[in-house]
């Protein structure tokens, strides 16, 4: 199963597959039964009699047969895989990207592509615009099978004249039509063709054949071409062309001194995207100025921007809409007697790729969909880093403890500081600066006299960054680092070098007493454990549910997490 965006870039190919097939066959079938006509008229002639009914007989099974050709060809379903194989045959460069693309298959029970999958599709998607693909079947090659159709179609009509009439060279045949008045059919006559193709003219006669005819285009007052008509052999019918109709024509044929009509040629476009201009408002707190991006199909912005998209088209249209490869459809505003479409404040919340869908008043729609990719790009949270000190410590009640860091954020800064908690009492936020440019990195130093705390030993200090900017939702965004604790030992701590942990137990503490020291270092472990946890999971929850960060309350004393000798 082919993804449905990368068959929409393909159906083109087929379109023209479908046409190529369609005309080919048509002229294969008409050339054979010219082919045929021509024979039974020789045999008619030779014979010196005609067979009635031969031409009702001909034309009869001539139409029945490209009914059934262009109904089969209605029919006919194109394989894609084979025509990704013609288009990298056309296109070496591609090294089978396409032809992967179109192999892929989506998961039998989600019934979607994977990440890689669908990267492998864009990616051939993205081809498309540099290759263009479409001209696996070129023009050129479809106008020249038109012309070999219209050579078969006017051979049969030609045969089938020459069957009404096998012997016109003789004397009394001759006489019977000089008596005839004579008459001329045009076609196509008035007509309705797409701007930039061929127009061909056809007179046919009845009656006696003018030495000479001459196609008269006109395209405005003063401006006017002759063309001469040509015959074929004994073909009642003269033939001519234009080779490009690109505004609105009248036409007539003179011929002996006499001419048609004014036939009227009028000129029809699909829409077409011309131009795309954008302009983007900014969220208040990034501080950026509106910005407009002239002739762009990509627009890139913060989250929560509104965007204005203002279209120019060839032509007016009746609806114009942006479809998304999940289908979510945005209707455009149009103006019925303008060649534009517009978005007005389109949020930008997620990123996304669209295809434009243009429908005008006769239901043309666009032969090939603009498309436009809108990114919005995340509002980051602050970023925080500790250089100094690096992570845990273990300190005495006087130490002072020099802080230093960085600050961070995409946006700027409202306020960043350190915080710090000790065991049973409020948290302590200290602002250490306050607003910041955009992507400006701050640093920070900060001296912490522990002493002033009057801090006792074996209590345990927990202390962590924290920085304020604005969210996406406009609101102030509250960011902390991870947290790290002071561990404060006893002023006159001193351990015998070499002395193992162990060997500290049993000299200080025997029997008992070593067990039920372990036992609280590793409930102060288990503490420690305890609070980062809870500390992380709030820090990580999404913004709509996490409730306002703020340092955890320790509540217990850090047990001894050593054995030590104190003299």
């Amino acid at each position: 199963m082919i993804a449905p965006f990368l068959k929409s870039q393909l159906e083109p190919v087929a379109q023209r597959q479908r046409r190529w097939r369609l005309q080919s066959q048509l002229a294969i079938c008409w050339g054979a039964a010219a082919l045929l006509g021509f024979l039974l008229v020789f045999v008619q002639r030779a014979a010196g009699a005609s067979v009635p009914g031969l031409i009702l007989l001909l034309g009869a099974a001539t139409a029945v047969a490209s009914a059934l050709i262009w109904k089969r060809t209605k029919k006919w379903e194109p394989d894609f895989r084979q025509i990704a194989r013609r288009i990298e045959q056309e296109h070496p460069e591609l090294h089978a990207l396409l032809l992967t693309a179109v192999e892929q298959t989506p998961d039998a029970a989600t019934g979607e592509f994977n990440y890689l999958q669908q990267r492998v599709i864009d990616e051939a998607v993205s081809q498309n615009k540099q290759h263009q693909w479409i001209e696996t079947v070129s023009r050129a090659r479809l106008l020249a099978m038109e012309w070999v159709q219209l050579f078969a179609l006017v051979a049969l009509v030609f045969a089938l004249y020459e069957l009404r009439s096998p012997d016109r060279r003789g004397a009394s045949g001759t006489a019977a039509l000089a008596e005839k008045d004579q008459k001329i059919s045009v076609t196509p006559g008035d007509t309705s063709v797409e701007r930039g193709s061929a127009l061909v003219v056809l007179a046919r006669f009845t009656g006696p054949l003018p030495s000479s005819a001459e196609l008269i285009i006109e395209s405005g007052p003063g401006n006017s071409r002759r063309i001469p008509l040509v015959k074929n052999l004994d073909d009642p019918v003269f033939g001519g062309s234009l080779a490009e109709v690109t505004n609105h024509l009248t036409y007539h044929i003179e011929y002996a001194g006499k001419q048609t009509r004014d036939f009227k040629v009028t000129v029809f476009e699909h829409p077409r995207l011309e131009r795309a201009d954008a302009k983007i408002h900014f969220p208040e707190y990034t501080g950026i100025a509106e910005k407009e991006i002239k002739d762009t199909h990509r627009v890139s912005a913060v989250e929560g921007s509104k965007l204005d998209l203002a279209l120019q088209l060839n032509k007016p249209v009746v609806t114009a809409k942006l479809i998304a490869k999940d289908q979510t459809v945005i209707p455009l505003a149009v103006e019925t007697n303008q060649p534009a479409a517009s978005l007005k404040g389109f949020a930008l919340d997620a990123s996304q790729t669209y295809v434009l869908q243009l429908v005008d008043a006769e239901g043309r729609t666009n032969k090939v969909p603009a498309q436009f990719v809108f990114e919005a790009m995340k509002n980051r949270a602050p970023e925080l880093k500790l250089s100094a000190p690096r992570g845990d410590q273990r300190v005495s009640p006087i130490e002072e403890v020099s802080f230093q860091g960085e600050a961070w954020d995409d946006f700027g800064l409202r306020s960043y500081g350190l915080a710090y908690t000790v065991a049973g009492q409020e948290p302590k936020f200290i602002e250490l600066g306050q607003t910041t440019a955009a992507n400006e990195k701050r640093s920070f130093n900060y001296l912490l006299k522990l002493e002033d705390l009057s801090l006792q030993a074996d209590q345990l200090l927990s202390y962590f960054l924290w920085a304020d900017d604005v969210g996406p939702d406009g609101n102030v965004r509250r960011t902390a680092s991870d947290m790290y604790f002071c561990e404060i030992r006893p002023f006159e701590e001193i351990f015998r070098e070499g002395q193992s942990q162990d060997g500290q137990d049993q000299e200080k503490q025997p029997g008992a007493g070593a067990g039920k020291g372990n036992e609280a270092l590793k409930l102060a472990e288990l503490q420690k454990q305890i609070t980062i946890a809870t500390w992380n999971l709030q820090r990580h929850l999404a913004p709509a549910t996490r409730p306002p960060i703020v340092a955890p309350k320790l509540t217990l004393p850090l047990p001894p997490a050593r054995t030590v000798i104190r003299e």
